[in-house]
């Protein structure tokens, strides 16, 4: 059989080339035509579960946190691999599926199991953005002899971060480092007393006083004016001169309880 096999290609030379010739062009064709990647992704279906609750002690959050989202999630179908990592004021939940699980799919199970989920301190489980595990291209650091790390930071989250974001292909960009500003008030205890004040009286003219309100329509002629008043803090000055309460005719202000100024949120 081989023999005859060979004796007739040797008698058909025109017939093999050109099914040889037809053979390479179609194979780089489809060289050609196959999606090369760098760095091919070929890790596994991996999603990552993310619940923040500031204050909390890294025992506290497995055990009020990371635990009722382990057991909330088990017997999701597909499953394959549950990790968990319990940090200060951070639970982090990674699930990894099979090979052949669809990624919206899976996504999809575990948002079904999560809303289903109540956890205390108004804790709210998310997922990451969609990505792979493979999918880091690129690290980068913001520096500058002249402006502070405050300034980087909020050159970063209002500058740089919406402008990567709009680049074709890139799913998140994840922030490491910087400050984010916070006004911050160190009252008096001598002061409150003195003035008969409360902790809670503070917070609450303070959350009373940092909104905007609607109000009606204004016509004049044939425009119409919307009433809008507008009360948000933008300022340690804003901030300072919130009154609490009056006390013989003369406001008391934020200002006259204790310190104010800029600081940084806890990371």
């Amino acid at each position: 059989m081989i023999e005859r096999l060979v004796t007739l290609c040797f008698d058909r030379r025109g017939i093999v080339w050109l099914v040889f010739a037809f053979a390479a062009l179609y194979g780089v064709h489809s060289f050609r035509q196959l999606p090369i990647e760098a760095y091919p992704d070929i890790a596994d279906v991996t999603s990552q579960i993310v619940t923040q609750v500031n204050g909390l002690a890294a025992e506290e959050v497995e055990q009020q946190i990371t635990i009722p989202i382990e057991r909330a999630l088990l017997g999701t179908p597909g499953m394959q691999v549950l990790r968990t990592r319990s940090l200060f004021g951070l639970s982090l939940v990674t699930v990894v599926f099979q090979d052949g699980v669809e990624g919206y799919w899976s996504r999809e199970r575990l948002q079904e199991r999560l809303a289903e989920l109540s956890l205390p301190y108004g804790a709210r489980p998310g997922l990451d953005p969609y990505t792979s595990p493979t999918g880091e291209i690129y690290r980068y650091t913001l520096e500058s002899p002249t402006r502070s790390l405050r300034e980087l930071s909020e050159l970063q989250a209002w500058t740089v971060i919406p402008r990567l974001k709009k680049v074709a292909g890139v799913v998140d960009v994840t922030n490491f480092g910087g400050l984010t500003t916070q006004f911050t008030l160190s009252l008096d205890p001598a002061r409150l007393t003195q003035y008969g004040l409360t902790l809670s009286q503070v917070v609450d003219a303070l959350n009373a006083n940092n909104s905007s309100g609607g109000g009606s329509v204004i016509d004049r002629g044939e425009q119409s004016y919307v009433v809008r008043g507008v009360g948000l803090l933008r300022s340690l000055q804003d901030m300072g001169h919130v009154v609490v309460k009056t006390a013989a005719g003369v406001p008391v202000l934020v200002q006259d309880l204790g310190e104010l100024r800029l600081g940084e949120v806890e990371r």
